[in-house]
């Protein structure tokens, strides 16, 4: 399906994500549908998979109450977020309805790449290898669960059904990644590589923090993309992160927050 281009100047990664169910929906058997009016675009998923992936997109300052009865009806009793602009007006009125800020982050992109330098060295005890076995992707699934403050159910939950793509040697369009410092694995990334190329899940054990893995590991994946021919990347980062990607290169396109119910 062609999803819809709203969303390419305020969150090109989400708009990659979509584009990534779009791309595995045949084979696990679900239906994206998604609604586009006035300033609002909605996306969900049938049957449902997980909020991660049903959203309301706010795509400018003017958000209006009426448009939570359409929201609502959209989503039709299933779980999603709500994602605005970081303003003042949206805020008021989801938190006045109910809403809890769930986070607050930064849709960021780095251009350029063909004539950009990447290169890095990694310390003699690290490694960077695919995630392509049981074992990789239950250790990808450890580190996730701990860099976002969820449990390993969880992160089966939100990324279970990508797992027989990811774990196929022969797939371009989407990879997930493991550090290995002395043969353990302590950081994550992956990306989803469509219209555009988004760097997804950077994250690092607390233990193994300090060392800079983060920041390898993005110059690892905008390397992955310059062999895939992309000029361009982009990601969304969290306030804690955002300076990381700041010097590997990145522009913050817009400032989002997003709420739950």
């Amino acid at each position: 399906m062609e999803i819809n281009k709203a969303l390419l100047d305020v969150d090109p990664s989400r708009y990659t994500v979509y584009q990534l169910l779009d791309y595995v929906k045949d084979k696990v058997k679900i239906e994206l549908i998604q609604k586009y009016e006035d300033n609002l675009f909605l996306f969900k998923t049938e049957p449902y998979l997980d909020s991660l992936y049903n959203y309301a997109h706010i795509l400018d300052d003017k958000f209006r109450v009426e448009d939570l009865a359409l929201i609502k009806d959209f989503f039709n009793g299933d779980a999603f977020r709500i994602k605005t602009l970081a303003d003042k007006n949206s805020a008021d009125i989801l938190l006045n309805a109910g809403f809890t800020l769930r986070d607050s982050g930064y849709a960021m992109r780095v251009s350029g790449l063909k004539s950009l330098s990447v290169n890095y060295s990694l310390p003699e005890e690290a490694k960077i290898e695919a995630v392509t076995t049981e074992s990789s992707w239950d250790d990808f699934g450890i580190i996730f669960s701990e860099a976002f403050d969820k449990t390993t159910a969880e992160f089966d939950q939100k990324f279970g059904f990508l797992k027989k793509f990811v774990l196929d040697k022969q797939e371009k369009q989407l990879n997930f990644f493991l550090l290995y410092e002395n043969g353990i694995p302590v950081s994550s990334g992956g990306y989803y590589a469509f219209d555009n190329f988004s760097i997804e899940n950077i994250g690092t054990l607390k233990t193994a923090r300090g060392h800079g893995y983060a920041g390898l590991m993005i110059k690892f994946l905008l390397q992955e993309a310059k062999k895939l021919g992309y000029d361009e990347a982009c990601l969304v980062g969290s306030e804690m992160a955002v300076s990381i990607y700041q010097k590997a290169g990145f522009e913050i396109l817009s400032k989002n927050n997003t709420f739950i119910k």
